[in-house]
This record gives C-alpha cells, structure tokens and sequence, in this order.
C-alpha cells in the first residue's frame, strides 16, 4: 500500500498548528475551513449532537461551558473521564479528534491522503503522557513517524543566524497548559540538547487563572457563586486582560447572576498574585541549567518560545534572573550581547515556532535537499530503573542521559532459594518506587542458591522515538529475557473499539461550521458585553442574518455575512481593547455614512 504523505503537528493545551513541506521545499502552515492556521484545541457536541472542532466549539463554550472541552493536554497521561453534554470521553479520544480535524485539513489543502506526521510534545511528558499522544494519533488515522520536544523544535526553528555557529543557549517554551526548559549547544552543524526541566501543570492558563482570582476577590465573591458558564466567561475577559496589564492596569465588567460587576486590576495587584508562578519558573530554570552542569554565565542566548511568553512579565523576569545569576547589580546594564542582540529575546510568532520547528524535521527527515543536514541529538527526560528491596527505585538510565543510550547494572537474589527474578521497570525521580511511573515487568528464572549469590545483569537501551528495551540475563546460566516499552502499544481490539466510537459520532460538515461560526460568535461577543445598547445592536443584527440564512440564497447569505462580520470585527473585545464609547461611536460613524445608501440598506437586510 503506498504510503500516504507526512505532516508536523503541533499539538497544544490552547492552539494547535499542522505544517507541510511544498513543492519547492518551503514549510507552510495547514489551514482550516476559515482560512486560519491556529486551531483551537477545543472539542465541543451541540445542539444537533454532533462534534464540533476548534473555532466554532471555542465561540460555543461561553455560553455552552458544558457542551465543551478544553485544556484536556493536561489530562494526557491520567485516566481522568471528561463529559461533554452526556458522552464521557478521556483526553486521549479528544485530543485524536483533534488530530483528526488537522489531518483532514491538511487532505483538504492538499488534495492528497494523510497518513503520517511527527508531532511535538512538552519535553517533560513522561513515558504514559506520550504513549497517549501515540494513541491519540492512531485513533485519528496517523502514524506517528516521531515524538519531538517542542523546546527542541523551536531551537530547529531559528535559523542559521542561531545554529550555523557555536553557541550555548536556552529555550524556554511557556504555553498555554505546560512549561519546558531545555538548555542546548550548537557546534559543526550539532545541535545537542544537554538537558531539559519542565512543569506539565503550569502554563500561561495559570496566570489567566490569578486574574480571575483577583476579580472575585475585589467584588467579593467565590468561584462557587458562578454558575458554569460565568466561570468560562470571567475566564475568557481574564485571558483578554492578560495581554495588557504589563503595561497597564486593566478593567473587568461582567454580569453575575443578572447583576453587574465592574473592578480594576492593577499590575500592582497581578505581579503580587503571579509570584508563586514566578517561583515555579525559576525552579525549572534551576534545574535544568544543574543537570546541564551549567552556570548562567555560560548561556549566551535565552530563546522565549510559546503563546505565555507575550506577557512582558515573563520577559522581564527571565532579564532579572539571569541578571542576578551573573552577580550583576544594574539592571540590563551588564547584559551579555549576542550578534548586537540582548541576552533574552522572544522569537516573532511564538505561537507558531514550534510548529514551524516540527515542519524543519520533516523536512530533515525525508532528506529534503531544501533543509541542511543537522545532527540532532535528544535526551531522556526521566529517569529509568527497577524496584529493588524495599520498595525503593534503582536507576539505570538517569534523566538527561543523551539518547539513544544503551546501559546495565548488576543486581542479585534477595532470599535463599530464589528461583525467579521479578524486573519492574519504573519511570521517575524519586526514591521511593512507588511515585514513580510503572512501565511495566517480566520475570527471569535463576538457580536456587544462597540469597545474592544469584545475579542478573539489567540492560535498558532507549532510543530517540522513546522506545524502551529492557533487558535481563542470568550470569550464571545466560538465559536472557526481555520486553519493549514501546509509546502508543495500543492492541488492534482497543484501537478498533474506540475508532468504531469516534466514527459513531458526526461531526459538522465545513459547510455547516462556516453558516453557524458567525451565529455562535454574534452570541459569545453578546454574552460578554454588558452594555445594553450594544447588544441590542448585536441582536438586530443578529435577527436579520438568521433570516437571511433561512432562505438558502447563498449570495445574500454572502453578502450580509460580510458586513456581519465587519460589525463583530469592530465591536469584538478578543481583537479590539475600546471602550463602550468607543464602540458606540464607530456605530454611530457607520450608521452616519450608510444614511446616504439607505435604500440599498433595505434591500439587502429583506
């Protein structure tokens, strides 16, 4: 069967992207139905029981929190059971629904079959985090050609200026639900990663949530005085805020319970709240330049990479820190240079650089003659053993060891005539097994002897796709037994029962989502506005569109989505930062300059 053609997935707690190479070896990104690459990982059943994806189940969650889901990355690893209306999914289903979504885009844009990609994944997803990853992609049709770390994607991202010399740097990724930190060094067309240090549970989200903290506190009020769907809509004007309040205090208004509230926030009040974030941050910072035997002074670049990085506090603390570090008083003063350039910077569309990245290796992975040849090396990002006496763990692979690697360690009989040895294999960092990650065991069989005079010599060999071979052998007799930890080892039963449940739900046709994508977000934009005559203005608008819609002429549905859309694009809070004046002025300008056209007007809302 020939094999059908290979995508880059970004797949994101917030937004993800797909890339391919073209026909002249340049990365392009995957568009959806509305011609937007960002897709929003957001899974959503409406009205008519059917699945919606991205943009429209995104506009639908305000004022459909529970027909919604979002953030399930987080999830990824766990066997935690996510409801939407009243199916019961869990984060591996939902992220493959939306792999699913993106593959057939990509089928869409191309007019080609795809079949597989390689995909990015925090560098701190443990062993079960990727395996889930894996699932997902199988369950969407995809096979996955290799999981790389989206901090090392990036790094693939930045181009010659950055990798074509030797160099010693860091990339911080802070998404919107995770927090990698990998340090690297580039020498002769080596890009090495040295070590990596992440926080699977702090993201950019985070901080969003410290916002609506701080709003419930200034009116006071608990999140549990907001139903669901208030929940969501203080969630999204907090994400709103987020983006200006580093450079200046911001305002939130929103109705509770049919009464409205109104508070400022000031960038007093949120760096106060962030600093235990801030703090998270730093410790993975430590980390990862500790396992890479690294001082701060070494670092000659600090790359800022995912959607989280926009905040200018993350900037401005990651300036502060690595000035400290250095023994610096002044600040910035003394800052290393690179290439005329200060030490930290954010790449131009961190959004999309890992995607972008992702695109770089599949391009070097089909020998593309477009993307020069690189030696790319990776590490493991935990530690891998056994269970010894004691319920204790015993490494034989440490974190940050460069893969693949291959390494042993001897171990004996713990009790007078022991005939088997148990071999369980563990994934983590503590010493105590069990807060460790179990991977999975097999048994060897051993002579009866005196207790440790039995020994077996225990082999782990992992290798850059993750795939994990343990090994034992008896010394005393040479039989070898083993077993492969491979990422995503879902059983044909398995994967076939729950593809056989993803087909059994229907999803919108494109053509369905492009007339409800207005509709829905004429309704989001009306829920988050309080101001009574802009809404009356929405639902006017709102009322002749639908009407229009109901009659099937494709050129007036056109025709008056164009200029809906204009009104929305105008009046919407997640692309404008106006005021209620302000949005009532452009009103009342466009009203003013349509008067002279009136009886067109009329013609086009009947």
């Amino acid at each position: 069967m020939k094999m059908g053609r290979m995508i880059g997935i970004d797949l994101g707690t917030t937004n993800s992207l797909a890339t391919y190479i073209d026909d002249n070896g340049k990365i392009q990104f995957v568009k959806n139905e509305y011609g937007n690459i960002l897709i929003p990982s957001v899974v959503g059943i409406d009205e008519n029981n059917e699945i919606t994806v991205g943009e429209l189940a995104k506009e639908r969650r305000m004022m459909n929190s529970g027909e919604t889901a979002s953030n399930f990355k987080r999830k990824m690893g766990t066997s935690a059971r996510i409801k939407i209306k009243d199916k019961v999914f869990d984060a591996q289903m939902l992220s493959s629904i939306v792999l699913k979504h993106l593959k057939e885009n990509a089928e869409r844009q191309l007019n080609e079959k795809i079949d597989r990609a390689i995909i990015s994944v925090p560098a701190y997803f443990n062993d079960k985090q990727r395996k889930d990853t894996k699932i997902a992609a199988e369950l969407a049709g995809i096979t996955v050609e290799r999981l790389i770390n989206e901090p090392t994607a990036a790094a693939l991202s930045l181009g010659s200026h950055i990798l074509d010399r030797n160099l010693k740097f860091l990339v911080l990724d802070l998404g919107g639900g995770t927090f990698d930190v990998t340090l690297l060094e580039t020498f002769e067309n080596i890009m090495e990663v040295i070590s990596i240090s992440g926080d699977t549970m702090l993201g950019g989200e985070d901080f969003t949530t410290k916002i609506c903290e701080i709003f419930l506190r200034n009116i006071q009020k608990s999140v549990l005085d907001l139903s669901r769907d208030e929940r969501i809509k203080l969630y999204t004007k907090a994400d709103r805020v987020k983006k200006l309040i580093s450079i200046k205090d911001v305002e939130i208004e929103m109705e509770i319970v049919e009464k409205n509230y109104k508070t400022e926030i000031t960038q007093k009040e949120f760096r106060e709240a962030v600093k235990p974030l801030l703090v998270k941050i730093k410790n993975v910072i430590d980390k990862a330049l500790q396992d890479g035997n690294t001082n701060a002074h070494e670092i000659e670049k600090v790359i800022l990479v995912g959607g989280g990085v926009k905040l200018g506090i993350i900037e401005e603390f990651v300036e502060k820190y690595f000035n400290k570090m250095r023994g610096e008083n002044t600040y910035l003063d003394n800052m290393n240079f690179v290439d005329g350039k200060k030490l930290v910077s954010i790449v131009q569309n961190p959004d999309t650089v890992v995607a972008y990245g992702v695109g770089v290796t599949v391009g070097m992975k089909e020998r593309n003659k477009a993307f020069k040849e690189r030696i790319l090396t990776d590490v493991c990002p935990f530690t891998l053993g056994i269970e010894v006496i004691g319920e204790r763990f015993a490494p034989i692979i440490s974190r940050n060891a460069t893969v693949p690697t291959s390494r042993a360690e001897f171990f004996s009989t713990t009790e007078d005539n022991q005939t088997v040895i148990r071999i369980a294999i563990y994934q983590g960092e503590s010493l105590n097994i069990a807060e460790n990650l179990f991977l999975g065991d097999f048994e060897i069989n051993v002579p009866r002897n005196n207790a440790g005079n039995e020994n077996v010599n225990v082999r782990f060999t992992y290798d850059i796709n993750g795939i994990l071979e343990a090994e034992a052998t008896a010394m005393s007799t040479g039989e070898k037994r083993n077993k492969l930890i491979i990422n995503g080892d879902l059983s044909e039963e398995e994967k076939n029962e729950r593809i056989k449940t993803l087909e059994e739900i229907k999803i919108q046709s494109e053509n369905q989502n492009k007339d409800k994508l207005l509709i829905e977000r004429a309704n989001r934009i009306y829920a988050e506005i309080v101001n009574t005559e802009i809404r009356n203005y929405i639902s006017e608008y709102l009322e002749n569109y639908q009407m229009i819609v109901r009659t099937g002429d494709r050129i007036r549905i056109q025709k008056v989505k164009k200029e809906f859309s204009a009104f929305l694009d105008k009046i919407d809070p997640e692309l404008n930062d106006l005021s209620v004046d302000d949005i009532l002025r452009d009103i009342d300008e466009k009203e003013e300059d349509g008067a002279v056209e009136e009886e067109d007007e009329l013609e086009f809302w009947n």
